[in-house]
């Protein structure tokens, strides 16, 4: 079989042999291949021009011919040197896959104190890129770290947690600590989300913080709606719907048996100042009533949730090293403490403040409190002034007790 005459296809199929044979192994046969190539050519133009006989024939089935040759020519060429007869090492003509490089999960832009920020184990500094599965710890500092359009956190001091998605919405899985974020809205799915053993705070654009202290975990909601439940293996979570403002404590291991959700603001943590992706925050009425520099001369637990009162390790030791007597108006005693410290909070002028909630106490068999709730919740610097006192004081029995407590404070001057 001879080659075509034709200058332009002849010139199509020499640079397509050149252009594809560059690197194949010099033991491939040229003439059998150009022998295959030109037979199918021809098989082809006789099929165009029978096609092309008729009215409108002639001189233009042969141009039809030749520009379609040059695409026959360079198909049969692909098929010839990837996968024709014998060719068994030539390489392969498939497009290289191109990975598209993994979403950052943001970036360090405020570190404050004098501690160390850990990434994976290694210190980290100012400007650092936090990327998937990166275990991020705060060691007497808070980090600032900001994900621009999306989000800005602050991870406070003694956080431990790890980045678990990237992609769409950020992740990070809590160890101990919080993290208190501000979310950009987002139309559809969620934004951002927090998970604490198996649970998981989903954000769909908010202000919020979440805490967690052994499994229990605080959730303080200033703006926005958040979904409350178990962590899926993909798409959105499922669970309760709350809406700001609200404070939620749930135990991370039961979310549905254990989840209470107030949502009267004195009991919302005023929000830090994280970033402001989205409207300028504005404090809740909650704020209205600020914390004291100093409730009593008792020590203060840190940190200690709003609900239930977790108790604190220092408490547990100081238990440990004095044995305190049961207190036989250990109800009276408590009452007394709650009071005082709803006292000591600061209160705007021409205000009253009237407060009706019970202290729900379970006991050891030695009269000593395992775990304490407020029902409903009371602020969190009241429990943190409380829990001390809570958990120092020996009942005369175990099992549980209740303590009712009512409080009022009028401004001078004011009805009573």
């Amino acid at each position: 079989m001879s080659a075509p005459t034709d200058p332009r296809l002849r010139k199509v199929i020499v640079e397509a042999r050149e252009d594809f044979g560059t690197g194949l192994p010099k033991a491939i046969d040229w003439s059998e291949i150009d022998e295959k190539l030109f037979a199918r050519l021809e098989q082809e133009r006789r099929l165009q021009t029978t096609r092309a006989m008729g009215p409108r024939g002639g001189r233009n089935a042969g141009v039809a011919w030749g520009l379609g040759a040059a695409a026959v020519a360079a198909a049969a060429c692909f098929a010839l040197l990837a996968g024709g007869p014998g060719n068994t090492h030539g390489p392969s003509l498939e497009a290289p896959v191109t990975l598209a490089p993994a979403s950052a999960a943001g970036t360090v832009v405020g570190i404050l104190g004098s501690g160390e920020l850990l990434v994976d184990g290694k210190p980290a500094a100012l400007g650092a890129t936090l990327h998937l599965g990166n275990v991020i710890e705060t060691r007497g500092t808070s980090v600032t770290v900001d994900r621009p359009g999306k989000l800005t956190m602050v991870l406070e001091a003694g956080t431990r947690a790890q980045v678990t998605h990237v992609q769409g919405a950020l992740i990070v899985a809590i160890d101990t600590g919080a993290v208190e974020a501000q979310v950009v809205p987002v139309a559809t799915g969620e934004a951002f989300a927090v998970d604490v053993a198996g649970s998981r705070v989903a954000v769909h654009g908010t202000h919020l913080r979440v805490e967690r202290v052994g499994d229990h975990v605080a959730v303080d909601l200033n703006e926005g709606v958040v979904v409350l439940g178990a962590a899926p293996r993909e798409g959105s979570t499922v669970g309760t719907l709350v809406t700001a403002p609200a404070h939620a404590d749930f135990d991370a291991t039961t979310l549905s048996d254990s989840l209470v959700v107030a949502h009267d603001p004195f009991v919302v943590r005023a929000p830090v100042a994280v970033g402001a992706p989205t409207a300028a925050l504005q404090p809740p009425s909650a704020a209205l009533l600020l914390p004291p520099a100093a409730h009593s001369a008792e020590p203060r637990a840190p940190s200690v949730p709003a609900q239930p009162v977790a108790r604190p390790a220092a408490i547990v030791a100081a238990t440990a090293a004095a044995e305190p007597a049961p207190d036989a108006n250990a109800p009276a005693t408590l009452g007394a403490a709650v009071r005082a410290c709803m006292a000591a909070r600061q209160s705007p002028e021409n205000v009253t403040v009237e407060v009706s909630t019970t202290l729900h106490v379970e006991l050891d068999d030695s009269g000593h409190a395992r775990a304490a709730r407020f029902d409903p919740p009371v602020a969190p610097d009241v429990n943190a002034c409380a829990a001390p006192v809570i958990y120092r004081t020996r009942w005369t029995h175990g099992g549980s007790g209740d303590v009712p407590v009512d409080f009022k404070l009028v401004p001078p001057g004011g009805a009573q």
